[in-house]
């Protein structure tokens, strides 16, 4: 007889030996909760409970902070979306992985070391649960291979008008890569939406019994570009009671030729040409982006809504966050693709499970400190009770969650390019290029981020400390890496590092 069959055989022995000893049964163990993870593209901090906007209405979204923990300083590790979804979801920073770019072909899904049968989903399926998605959660590895069931994308980024019909902003003929940059009323209805059919599927989902524990991961799409949505939702605000952000148009004055070469986006709206003609671009870029967002929100509330009535209301951890943050005009430019405060501020926060056992929390907290994407892996893991992961590079944010004054890091990371990098403390953001150039801001005088103070010696010795912070050592681009540059200097970056 093998092994396994003597042990199997010896566990049986035992079971009825107890029982004839009439010994008090064990009570069966919690089950472990279920896990809600929603993720949502390109919003930054224009929802309500972090006051990013006046006008904006996420009142789903806020009342998800008020029964959980709304980190306020939060932000990705890579400012747009492939290489912020490979972070998160492999628990690794890019200058391990070497993911700093988007993500094309199959090298993410076979990279055994970091990403196949590493991502956060595979890692709960390897611990009995059941993992299911929809909508967009991964970047350049397939959704139908890191969950078990997948619901679909739908229509990617939504509906567009017919025959390549744009409603505000023409791509200039420029030989870089863009996005699907416009903004305008459309289609009719909200039915026609990918977010619409990817919230009706999980409504589904939350509704019904499983066997197991689940992972249940919705990816919404808006606001993403093209800033379309219907007519409904661009009625909540008036074009001419929109409130526009505070820019400067000589905020780049102050910053060395290597930041703007590297933040030059030729492709994307210019702050020049949003404000002529009075404004009249920038009144309706922002509008749209606020239609968006409560579209958004309005999906992330049936959700919700699905979850508070259906089976498993009492034993679900939830998770919300997007992806990097979203410019509307700040720093010349309507895009992410950026190591300044717009691009890498994200929304996140985390509601335990009401069943939770043994784990004391205050609804409705808020924590200051710098956290990350990257911290929600093993966060995750704390709350369902599974073995943590030691090659995660996060920490698990429920120390914070439970005491304000857990011992916690300095800064957080985030990377855009090799060698290009910034680090967020309480107060401070300093950024270093790949050629040593740096910029540093104030956030407690200038939360703008307008008056760059590198260059001003009062600041060199706090400087100093976040250079040693810096990674040493940083992974070649991964052969995932799109060849397609933003820019010149990216173009020539890229050429430099091997990517032709």
């Amino acid at each position: 007889m093998d092994m396994a069959g003597r042990i199997s055989i010896f566990g049986l022995c035992f079971v009825v030996f107890a029982g004839t000893l009439d010994l008090p049964a064990e009570a069966a163990p919690p089950a472990r909760p279920n896990v809600l993870f929603i993720a949502i593209d390109d919003l930054n901090d224009w929802v309500g409970c972090l006051g990013g906007q006046p006008q904006t209405r996420t009142p789903h979204i806020d009342r998800l902070a008020e029964r959980g923990t709304l980190f306020t300083n939060a932000h990705c590790q890579g400012p747009i979306c492939g290489p912020s979804r490979a972070s998160l979801l492999s628990g690794l920073y890019s200058h391990t992985t070497g993911v700093y770019q988007q993500p094309r072909g199959s090298a993410m899904r076979d990279d055994a070391t970091h990403f196949r049968g590493h991502l956060l989903p595979e890692y709960f399926a390897r611990h009995g649960y059941k993992t299911l998605a929809v909508g967009k959660i991964t970047h350049g590895y397939p959704a139908e291979e890191a969950f078990q069931i997948y619901g679909g994308k739908f229509a990617g980024s939504g509906p567009k008008p017919a025959g390549g019909k744009r409603f505000n902003y023409h791509l200039p003929d420029v030989p870089w890569t863009g996005t699907q940059t416009d903004w305008g009323a459309f289609p009719e209805s909200d039915e026609q939406m990918p977010d619409f059919q990817a919230a009706e599927w999980a409504e589904e989902q939350l509704s019904r019994p499983h066997g197991k524990p689940f992972f249940l991961a919705v990816g919404f799409v808006r606001p993403h570009v093209p800033f379309y949505v219907p007519r409904k939702w661009f009625e909540e605000f008036p074009l001419d009671e929109v409130e526009l952000p505070a820019v400067r148009s000589d905020d780049l004055n102050d910053v060395p030729e290597t930041s703007r070469r590297v933040h030059e986006l030729p492709k994307y709206p210019h702050l020049s040409w949003l404000q002529a003609d009075d404004q009249a671009q920038f009144r309706k870029c922002v509008q749209a982006y606020l239609a968006c967002t409560r579209f958004v929100d309005h999906q992330v509330g049936r959700i919700l809504n699905a979850l508070d009535q259906g089976p498993h209301a009492e034993n679900t951890v939830i998770v919300l966050f997007s992806d990097h943050g979203y410019h509307l005009g700040e720093k010349d430019r309507v895009s992410k693709h950026s190591l300044w405060e717009e691009s890498t501020r994200v929304p996140l926060m985390i509601v335990p499970s009401k069943s939770a056992m043994g784990f004391e929390h205050t609804a409705g907290t808020r924590r200051d400190q710098p956290v990350g994407l990257i911290d929600i892996y093993p966060t995750l893991l704390e709350l369902c009770g599974l073995p943590a992961k030691s090659s995660n590079q996060g920490g698990s944010l429920v120390p914070l969650m439970q005491d304000a004054n857990s011992n916690w890091r300095s800064a957080i990371l985030t990377t855009y390019g090799r060698g290009n990098h910034a680090l967020r403390s309480d107060r401070y953001r300093y950024i270093r290029y790949e050629d040593g150039s740096e910029e540093f801001y104030d956030h407690r005088i200038d939360p703008h981020e307008w008056t760059n103070l590198a260059g001003q010696a009062e600041y060199h010795e706090r400087m100093a400390r976040f250079r040693e912070t810096l990674p040493i050592e940083e992974a070649p681009y991964h052969p995932t890496t799109s060849r397609g540059p933003v820019n010149a200097w990216f173009q020539d970056h890229l050429r430099r590092h091997g990517i032709e």
